[in-house]
């Protein structure tokens, strides 16, 4: 007797430690909000991950194309987060409410920067107000709604979708969502904020956040911390994850779109929140009270803040900002270093042990964190790289920008992959689907260079989804789509 209840007890006991462990795998495999868990764009629990693509390339663990998602095509630039058995994936759609004919070419279409030289400040001002004006009357004929899908994390299985009725803005409503404690929060077109049940789906409350609205398109994702959700629209709010109530706000003075995501600090004092607002300033929040603590003139704009160690990184819009290190405490922060060796719209680096990697200008550049001198720069072979974020794990460094670049997380550059995704969503090393494709032989001439084309044109046209950033878990890789959403396992299978 004595003996079988030692044999039940150690069972028992057994029992509990996988169901622990099992607990803490499941936590440490969250990406649940943009940036993962942090918000740093590390997993720091990845396992061992491949150094190099097989030749033939691996195939999608899953693959769920726009025929099955028919709103995850065309319909803004969320980028898919990881929690528990799920994925969440949310997008912003319009639909013509009837048979709608062929529009006339716009009058006013947007024109990017680059097209804008030689216009005076009076003369682009006005532009925009016809073009908006264009684009109001031309909504008028559809009707936006808002999916939020939540898949099968194992087979991309649908699991439920919450379907919401939204409004037009200028761009899609594009803000990644958040999953903390069995609530998603997600940040609607109208300024509107939104909580969903991850396990049935059901929106729990909307709350209507105070400030002017027309069509203003705002990217910014909740950071949740002691029972409050924290969102930039504007200015920075506060709502109580239960009800959905504003507990604080903390207006902005200057009113331009800013798209950052606030991060979390845990000071010695108290959780901070940091986050970049409009004019180029960098503001510190008590998260408790929605109080000042401290404000940077940082010239960031867009790009998320980074919070590793004691020193706090921030990367503006322009040279002139580029890449900036404070070292944080209670008071203004010191400035610790400045590199103007790139700039980006919307692109966050990232920041690996000693080292950070920054993406901006076509240029990815290493510099040391302590110091900010520059280990290494190369220049990228892509069109407009921009927006797409930085990812790291396993001491390694993506970037999915028209296929998937892999690098080592060290002082002397190494790409470890530069992968191209096919139309069955393969993928392979670029240079292994040329030979695959016979593309090198074609090229070789006139009339073959023009049917190369046409064959990279053809097998190439679902790669990542522009300015969205892959989520990664696991040794798994959950990467948005032109045309879907696909899990690709990236696991080491020779390490245990």
């Amino acid at each position: 007797m004595l003996l079988t209840s030692l044999k039940r007890n150690a069972i028992q006991t057994t029992l509990i430690l996988l169901a622990v462990l099992n607990c803490l795998s499941a936590v440490a495999a969250d990406w649940n909000q943009w940036r993962g868990q942090e918000r740093s764009g590390v997993d720091r629990q990845s396992p061992a991950l491949m150094n190099a693509l097989p030749g033939k390339g691996i195939k999608p663990v899953w693959y769920v194309s726009e025929d099955d998602l028919p709103a995850a095509a065309a319909s803004g630039w969320s980028s898919p987060v990881v929690s528990g058995g799920s994925v969440y994936l949310y997008t912003h759609k319009k639909k013509a409410l009837t048979e709608v004919k062929k529009l006339p070419p716009l009058k006013f279409p947007y024109l990017p920067p680059e097209k804008r030289v030689g216009m005076t400040d009076e003369e682009y001002e006005e532009y925009e107000v016809n073009r908006r004006n264009e684009q109001e009357t031309r909504a008028k004929g559809f009707r936006f709604d808002e999916f939020i899908y939540c898949l099968d994390r194992r087979n991309g299985k649908l699991k439920w979708v919450n379907q919401y009725s939204s409004v037009y803005t200028r761009f899609a409503q594009s803000g990644s969502p958040t999953v903390v404690n069995g609530k998603l929060f997600v940040l609607s077109a109208g300024r509107t904020a939104r909580a969903v049940d991850v396990e049935t789906g059901d929106t729990l409350w909307t709350t209507k956040i105070p400030g002017d609205f027309r069509d203003q398109y705002l990217q910014s994702s909740f950071a949740v911390e002691q029972g409050l959700a924290i969102v930039l629209c504007d200015g920075l709010f506060a709502l109580d994850t239960k009800s959905g109530e504003i507990v604080w706000e903390y207006e902005v003075e200057a009113r331009k779109n800013i798209h950052c995501s606030p991060v979390i600090w845990k000071s010695d004092v108290g959780a901070r929140v940091i986050c970049n607002v409009a004019g180029g300033l960098t503001v510190c929040l008590d998260v408790k009270a929605g109080t000042l603590v401290w404000e940077v003139e940082s010239g960031a704009g867009n790009a998320t803040p980074i919070i590793s160690r004691d020193k706090l990184l921030l990367y503006g819009q322009s040279r002139k900002s580029g890449l900036v290190c404070y070292e944080l405490n209670q008071t203004t922060p010191d400035e610790l270093w400045r590199f103007n060796g790139a700039a980006d719209s919307g692109s966050t680096p990232v920041a690996v042990d000693d080292l950070v990697f920054v993406q901006g200008d076509r240029r990815l550049a290493c510099v040391e964190l302590a110091t900010g001198k520059q280990k290494w720069q190369t220049m990228l072979d892509l069109n407009r790289p921009r927006y797409t974020s930085l990812i790291a794990a396993d001491q390694k460094v993506f970037y999915a920008f028209d296929g998937i670049l892999a690098f080592e997380a060290a002082v002397k550059y190494k790409p470890l992959m530069q992968a191209k995704i096919n139309r069955d969503g393969i993928l392979a090393n670029e240079s292994d689907f040329r030979e695959l494709l016979g593309i090198d032989d074609l090229e070789k001439t006139a009339e073959g260079q023009i049917e190369a084309a046409v064959i990279l044109r053809k097998e190439f046209n679902n790669g990542p989804l522009v300015c969205t950033t892959p989520a990664i878990s696991d040794g798994f890789m959950f990467v948005r789509l032109k045309r879907g959403i696909a899990c690709y396992d990236l696991r080491d299978g020779s390490k245990p």
